[in-house]
C-alpha cells in the first residue's frame, strides 16, 4: 500500500474520532440541560366524611319544612290589591383585588360576597376591581361550566350583569382561577 493510501485512511479514521467525540460531547451537553416541566393539574376526589355544602343543608331544611308542614286554615283576603314582590332589583357582587392568586378561597372571599340570595327576575352585576382578567361562569370547577351563564373574560375594571328567571341554586366558579367560587340562591 502507498503511502498516500495509509495518511488517507489515518486522516478519514482521525475525522471519523473527531465527528464521534463531538456527538458525544453534544449529547453530554443536552443531557444536562435544565428540565422544566409544566405543572400538572389532577383532579383529587374530595373525602365523603365532609361538611355538607349551603345547596345540601338548604336542600335538608327545605324537606325538613315540608314534612312539618301544617294544613292551613284558608284565610279570607281583604279586597286590597297588594303586589306581592317588588320591582326586580341589582345586586352586586366584587371581584375583589388579589384574587388572582390562591387564598381568597380560605375566607371565602375570591367574590364579595360569595353567596347572595335574590328572588326570581333580580339581576346580579359582577364588578373586576382586581387587575387580572376573571369569569363568572355557571357550574363548578370540579364539573367544569352547566352553560346557564358565562361572562367570558371579565377585563379589569368591567363588568358583567346576568338576570335569573328561574328559581333555583346557581353555582358559579372563575375559568382562569378555578379556586374561586361563589352561590346565587334564587327565591
Amino acid at each position: 500500500m502507498a503511502s498516500i493510501d495509509k495518511v488517507a485512511i489515518a486522516f478519514s479514521i482521525a475525522i471519523v474520532a473527531v465527528g464521534v467525540g463531538f456527538a458525544f460531547y453534544a449529547g453530554e451537553v443536552q443531557n444536562n440541560a435544565p428540565v422544566v416541566s409544566a405543572p400538572v393539574m389532577t383532579k383529587t376526589e374530595m373525602p365523603k366524611m365532609q361538611a355538607p355544602t349551603t345547596t345540601e343543608k338548604t336542600v335538608k331544611i327545605k324537606e325538613e319544612v315540608k314534612i312539618e308542614e301544617k294544613p292551613s286554615v284558608p284565610v279570607e283576603e281583604p279586597a286590597v290589591s297588594v303586589e306581592e314582590s317588588s320591582a326586580p332589583k341589582t345586586v352586586s357582587v366584587t371581584i375583589p383585588t388579589g384574587t388572582s392568586s390562591p387564598g381568597c378561597e380560605t375566607s371565602n372571599a375570591c367574590y364579595s360576597p360569595e353567596s347572595i340570595t335574590i328572588n326570581v327576575g333580580d339581576a346580579v352585576e359582577w364588578k373586576n376591581t382586581d387587575t387580572a382578567a376573571h369569569t363568572v361562569t355557571g357550574g363548578s370547577p370540579s364539573d367544569g361550566p352547566s352553560g346557564v351563564f358565562d361572562s367570558s373574560l371579565i377585563m379589569a375594571g368591567a363588568s358583567f350583569e346576568n338576570t335569573f328567571d328561574e328559581a333555583g341554586s346557581y353555582d358559579y366558579f372563575c375559568m382562569v382561577h378555578p379556586w374561586m367560587v361563589g352561590n346565587v340562591q334564587v327565591n
